[in-house]
């Protein structure tokens, strides 16, 4: 099954692969948003985290506001800080031998993402949320647990901001172990539903491949039968990613090549693709033995199932 992302790619329409495994963290994702309950999809990078986290975030039917988190955060990147000041001159001469000017100055406020959601009833994606410092995500707890937020705005004084009834907060993040990412605060993850995009099997992969590029069912799986083989070898992770797969489907359609592991072009584009990804230098020869495994794989048992054949047509439907 597949449905239009229309915020994708300023405004562009991009289909989005659902099958029952996905649909179910739609679903339960979506269900406890609307209880209140922030979620988090956690997992390494590429799996799609951030491309469910704004699909459930825009079925939801509020206004979305995006955040990435980055290793020089502070709070008030949420809550928000003075920008500089306003000053207003006023000149008094209602008796022609008397002048008197005033002066006021009022300090600007720029609002942060979570302010601007919290009270504008906006679902928040907070996107790599652990690349920012922990302590630049304290604010989240008191919304998380009490949904509100003390700040400290420069006109106003202090102030205790209650969330809007709409109000959301959708988390995404790598691995502790990824470079530049810090672990999560338990107390935070105390007051979160967690998803795990570790893994998806290799035929919902291929599916996700298949919808969102031009390429068939049995290119896609020739991909992802590829990539998943690269990092089950040792090679670095990124290799075995969702997003790695769609690159170089998109490639291979924009060129017209089929996924063939015999075409010395489908080698090339992989190994581009490959390169920086892996450790080994010899990109192509790599590219070259796994791709002869590959031409003796047998085909996969799902490929003539019904179902096979209805996201086929569902896709070839979608195509201009």
């Amino acid at each position: 099954m597949t449905t239009a992302l229309p915020w994708a790619e300023g405004g562009a329409q991009r289909a989005f692969f659902e099958d029952a495994e996905l649909h179910s963290i739609f679903s339960r994702s979506s269900s406890y948003l609307r209880a209140g309950v922030a979620v988090q999809f956690k997992g390494p990078s590429g799996m799609g985290k951030t491309a469910m986290a704004l699909r459930v975030a825009h079925g939801l039917g509020r206004t979305v506001s995006f955040l990435t988190g980055h290793s020089r955060m502070t709070p008030e990147d949420l809550i928000g800080r003075q920008s500089g000041q306003h000053s207003t001159r006023l000149d008094d001469k209602y008796i022609a031998s008397v002048r008197r000017t005033e002066t006021r100055v009022r300090p600007d406020w720029q609002e942060g993402a979570l302010y601007t959601a919290m009270t504008q009833g906006h679902t928040l994606v907070y996107d790599e949320f652990t690349r920012a410092p922990p302590e630049a995500n304290v604010p989240l707890l008191s919304v998380l647990e009490e949904g509100v937020l003390a700040i400290s705005h420069p006109a106003e004084g202090w102030q205790m901001v209650r969330a809007h009834p709409d109000f959301s907060v959708i988390l995404t993040s790598n691995p502790a172990d990824y470079q530049g990412t810090n672990e999560a605060p338990d107390a935070l993850i105390d007051r979160v539903v967690t998803f795990e995009f570790s893994t998806l099997s290799e035929a919902t992969e291929a599916r996700i491949v298949d919808t969102a590029t031009g390429l068939s069912w049995q290119d896609a799986q020739v991909i992802v039968a590829l990539s998943r083989a690269l990092k089950d070898h040792g090679d670095d992770r990124a290799c075995g990613s969702i997003r790695t797969s769609l690159l170089i489907a998109r490639l291979l359609d924009a060129e017209g090549i089929r996924a063939t592991p015999s075409d010395p072009r489908f080698v090339q584009v992989c190994a581009d693709v490959l390169r920086g990804r892996v450790k080994r230098k010899d990109t192509e020869a790599l590219v070259r033995d796994f791709c002869a495994d590959l031409a003796d794989r047998p085909p996969h048992p799902l490929d003539a199932t019904a179902d096979q054949a209805q996201a086929e047509a569902t896709r070839e439907s979608q195509t201009p």
